[in-house]
């Protein structure tokens, strides 16, 4: 059987739908659904006489519930080979209406594309829908001492624009959208009989981050100084095909001109490396002062606010990790580890252990350690000036390398701290237990209710990770003290 996330695949690429019924792909959520957005729509909607379908049950079993009157939850219909799921279908009097749940507070124009194919495959059933709806979390919800289904979710008959301001009218958007399913069932029809499919690089690969099954595609490893790691360029390819392969054959005609492709470029001309060594003498002398604390943090994001002043898709913050440099050059790591709703304890041992004065360098603040101080603020005004002192003193670490003041080639377009530190250093994350950030926020989610040996275990490794982090950043500051010497 096809599902409706089948088109989807194959609209953004054959082989990637193709590739999806041959590789299987782990796929780790990177937000926590804390709850059951369908039993809260239910709850919301006051449903009653329900009929609740199951993955496996036969296509005849929904349209005899709606024979019988029955509201309808998770049902499955089918047209064809094609099998879809009805979120909630509800039958009042001479009205059938469709509820379409989202788990985010504002779903946008394209899901009238979903939308208008399911009310397809029930138009097929010989089901006509009256009203259609959607459901999705207040933005600006707050919670209390529970949860306030009423105010956490909104029904609407419209959808969002890219903006987030309300936007299309879910009936005309519907009508808009509705199409001819037959011609794609058969284009996937005839996908699924093919024992190969040509690889063809197009901008799609690339675009909204990389396809996952990108690595099957182009399994070759680029020379660092490829010009397909030109960053936020819209004609690399174009430029490859042509045979500009490398980053100094760029046409300057065909290149938006950012200070980081300059240093792209000019790397590759000059021997792997460009440095603007006055930039960042000026960068450390006007915001570096000892002691140095280097600072990073860990968090989980939740879809549904579990605790008492969170929002929708607020962070937890569990979990930070400092290392303090004495102007001696004596280095001193302190963290702390939380659990359940932790924020509190996490504000005030991070006031605690933090110096007084001095910068605190940061790795990518602005959008992530600052934020969760900020949001930490809204939540407990109580701390509000302790905390601002601290995001007024961070100083983000990745400026010298977003700004195009430093680029080495085998940075290949990155510059995490992944990637930087066994550029300028014999150190890696690979011999860690916990590598990276949704290893860590896995290994928490386990944390929390493991028993006492295992927990230690996993304490341990988020501890070794994201002090890792922090001892990263002070690697890096001083790589580029030696470089500006």
């Amino acid at each position: 059987m096809y599902h409706i996330s089948d088109f989807k695949k194959l609209e953004r690429c054959p082989k990637q739908y193709w590739l999806s019924k041959r590789v299987e792909k782990e796929f780790v959520p990177y937000i926590t659904y804390n709850e059951d957005i369908i039993a809260l729509s239910i709850e919301l909607l006051m449903i009653q006489n329900v009929f609740t379908g199951q993955p496996n049950d036969p296509k005849e079993l929904a349209i005899e519930a709606f024979k019988y009157k029955k509201n309808l939850v998770n049902a499955r219909f089918s047209y064809e080979d094609l099998r879809v799921k009805v979120p909630i279908l509800l039958q009042e009097e001479e009205c059938v209406q469709v509820y379409f749940p989202f788990v985010n507070c504002y779903p946008k124009e394209s899901e009238a594309q979903m939308m208008a194919d399911t009310l397809s495959v029930l138009e097929k059933c010989d089901i006509k829908v009256d009203e259609v709806y959607a459901i999705h979390l207040n933005a600006d919800y707050i919670r209390e001492e529970t949860l306030d289904v009423r105010k956490l979710l909104v029904v609407n008959d419209h959808l969002f624009n890219s903006k987030n301001h309300p936007h299309g009218c879910i009936k005309d958007l519907i009508a808009e959208y509705t199409r001819d399913l037959l011609p794609l069932l058969e284009a996937l029809r005839k996908l699924d009989i093919q024992e190969k499919i040509e690889t063809k690089r197009t901008a799609v690969c690339t675009r909204g981050g990389k396809c996952a099954y990108y690595e099957q595609c182009f399994p070759e490893t680029l020379p660092s100084n490829s010009i397909m790691h030109l960053v936020q360029s819209s004609h690399k390819l174009e430029m490859f095909e042509e045979g500009r392969t490398r980053l100094q054959d760029a046409d300057v005609d065909r290149i938006e001109g950012t200070r980081f492709q300059f240093a792209q470029i000019m790397a590759d001309r000059n021997n792997g490396l460009f440095i603007d060594k006055g930039a960042i003498r000026i960068w450390m002398k006007e915001h570096i002062h000892y002691p140095i604390s280097y600072l990073d943090f860990e968090w989980e994001t939740l879809a549904y606010p579990p605790y008492k002043g969170m929002k929708p898709f607020d962070v937890l913050t569990f979990q930070y990790s400092l290392h303090i440099e004495k102007e001696n050059g004596d280095l001193e790591q302190r963290g702390f580890i939380g659990e359940k709703d932790c924020r509190e304890d996490f504000i005030r041992h991070l006031i605690n252990d933090l110096p007084q004065e001095g910068s605190i360098l940061v790795y990518n603040m602005e959008g992530a350690e600052k934020l969760r101080l900020i949001q930490l603020a809204k939540q407990f005004p109580q701390y509000k000036d302790e905390l601002q002192q601290i995001w007024e003193r961070m100083v983000d670490l990745s400026l010298p390398f977003s700004s195009g003041n430093i680029y080495d080639l085998r940075m290949e377009g990155m510059y995490s701290l992944k990637k930087l530190v066994p550029i300028f250093s014999d150190y890696t994350y690979e011999s860690l237990s916990v590598s990276h950030g949704m290893e860590a926020v896995q290994c928490w989610r386990e944390y929390e209710t493991s028993q006492k040996e295992r927990k230690e275990e996993l304490y341990q490794a988020l501890y070794e990770y994201c002090a890792m982090d922090t001892y990263a950043e002070y690697i890096i500051y001083h790589a580029l003290k030696d470089l500006v010497k």
